[in-house]
C-alpha cells in the first residue's frame, strides 16, 4: 500500500492509499540550486539595503548562503516583514534585521504610498520565494515587496481587476498594477527563488513573469473524482488565507463536482482581515461578485465560496472547528487517516485519487 508524506507546517503527515485508488502523484524530489551563490553574493556586497520579502524556508536557506557576504558588509541595512522569523532562521543576523513602519499618507495624497526606504538612493536587493497566486498570476520578489511596503497597493491592484475569478500562472491586471507602482523604486535587483521539493532550485534575477512561470515544475494529470492537496508546509500553509490562494493551481487535476482534501496546518490562524471578518459575520462573502468597499483579502473569501460551489471540500488543519466547520461550512477531520477514509468513501472502491504534495511549487495541467 503506497505511503505518501505531505508537508504539514514544520512536519509531515502520512497519507496511505491503496494502489488501485491512486492516480497521479506530484511529489518532486528536492533539487538544490548550484553555482548561483557567488553571483548573489556579489549583488549583496554592492547593495546598501537588503529587503527580505518573506521568511519561507527556501528564502531562509538562500539567505544563509549569503551571510558571509553580509558579514563583509557591516553597513548593509537588512529589512524584513517578519524580522524575528528571519533571525530565528539565520542566527548570524540576530540584531541586524529591522522592520519598516507603514508609510504615512500626507494630506490629500491618493493612491499607493511607497515606503521612503525603498525610494532612497543606493543599490537595493530584494529576495523572496515565488509562488503561484490566483489574483496576480504569481507572486515574485517584486510583488511581495510591493504588498509589504507600499501602503494601499493591494487595494489598488484589486481595483484594476475586471473579475476576481482565480487565474494562477496567468499574468493579470493586478500584476501589471504592481509593476507600475514599483517603477519609482530604482537601482534595484529582485531575486526570486523558485522552490523544488522544499529546496531553492533556482534564483532568478529581474526575470519577467513568463520566465518565472516557466521555471515552475509542470505536471499533466488526467482529472479524477478526488484529489489530495498539500500546500508545501511552513511558509505556504501558515494561514487559511494562504490555503485558499494556493489550492487553485492544482484544480486542473480534479473533475468539477469532485472531492478535494486540503492539507494545511494554518498554525497562524485565518490570515487576512477579510477572512477574519467573514468568520465573525462582518462580511457578506460576495467578494468579487459585486462592488463594495475593498477589505484586504476580500478575494480569498470569494475563492473559498467558489471552491465550495464547484467541489466538495474536506479540510485537515489546525483550525478550530468553530471556524472550519461552523463558519466556513467545510467537512473536517481529526487526523489524516480519518480524512483519507472520508475521501475514499466518496469516490468508491474503484475511484481514483490524484495527490499534489506541494501546490505552491507546481503547475498542474490536464492530461
Amino acid at each position: 500500500m503506497p505511503e505518501i508524506w505531505i508537508p504539514f507546517g514544520s512536519v509531515e503527515t502520512l497519507v496511505t492509499i491503496q494502489a488501485e485508488n491512486l492516480g497521479a502523484v506530484e511529489a518532486p524530489d528536492p533539487e538544490k540550486s548550484t553555482g548561483e551563490t557567488e553571483r548573489m553574493a556579489e549583488e549583496t556586497r554592492g547593495a546598501t539595503k537588503l529587503f527580505l520579502t518573506d521568511s519561507s524556508p527556501t528564502t531562509i536557506e538562500v539567505l544563509r548562503e549569503l551571510t558571509p557576504a553580509m558579514a563583509a558588509s557591516p553597513a548593509l541595512k537588512i529589512f524584513a516583514a517578519a524580522p524575528k522569523k528571519v533571525e530565528a532562521g539565520v542566527s548570524d543576523l540576530k540584531g541586524r534585521v529591522s522592520t519598516l513602519p507603514p508609510p504615512v499618507r500626507v494630506g490629500d495624497l491618493q493612491g499607493p504610498i511607497v515606503a521612503q526606504e525603498l525610494l532612497e538612493p543606493g543599490p537595493k536587493v530584494f529576495l523572496g520565494t515565488s509562488r503561484p497566486d490566483p489574483m496576480f498570476g504569481l507572486v515574485d520578489a517584486k510583488v511581495q515587496a510591493c504588498l509589504n511596503w507600499v501602503a494601499g497597493s493591494l487595494e489598488a491592484a484589486a481595483a484594476t481587476m475586471r473579475s476576481m475569478e482565480p487565474v494562477p500562472f496567468q499574468r493579470t491586471e493586478a500584476y501589471d498594477s504592481v509593476e507600475s507602482t514599483m517603477e519609482p523604486v530604482g537601482d534595484s535587483t529582485f531575486l526570486s527563488v523558485i522552490p523544488r521539493g522544499g529546496k531553492p532550485r533556482t534564483v532568478m534575477e529581474n526575470d519577467p513573469f513568463d520566465a518565472i512561470k516557466n521555471d515552475f515544475y509542470e505536471l499533466s494529470m488526467a482529472p479524477t473524482r478526488a484529489m489530495i492537496v498539500g500546500l508545501g508546509g511552513t511558509g505556504h500553509d501558515d494561514t487559511f488565507s494562504s490555503a485558499m490562494r494556493s489550492v487553485w493551481t492544482t484544480l486542473q487535476g480534479v473533475r468539477r463536482g469532485g472531492t478535494i482534501l486540503v492539507v494545511a496546518e494554518c498554525s497562524e490562524g485565518l490570515g487576512s482581515t477579510a477572512m477574519e471578518m467573514y468568520a465573525t459575520g462582518r462580511l457578506t462573502g460576495e467578494g468579487g461578485r459585486r462592488k463594495e468597499a475593498y477589505v484586504p483579502g476580500m478575494e480569498e473569501v470569494f475563492y473559498l465560496n467558489k471552491l465550495k460551489e464547484e467541489f466538495e471540500v474536506l479540510l485537515l488543519s489546525g483550525l478550530p472547528e468553530t471556524f472550519a466547520k461552523n463558519k466556513f461550512g467545510l467537512t473536517t477531520a481529526r487526523g489524516s487517516g480519518e480524512a483519507v477514509g472520508r475521501l475514499l468513501n466518496r469516490v468508491g472502491r474503484t475511484g481514483k485519487v490524484n495527490v499534489v504534495t506541494r501546490a505552491s511549487e507546481c503547475r498542474i495541467t490536464p492530461a
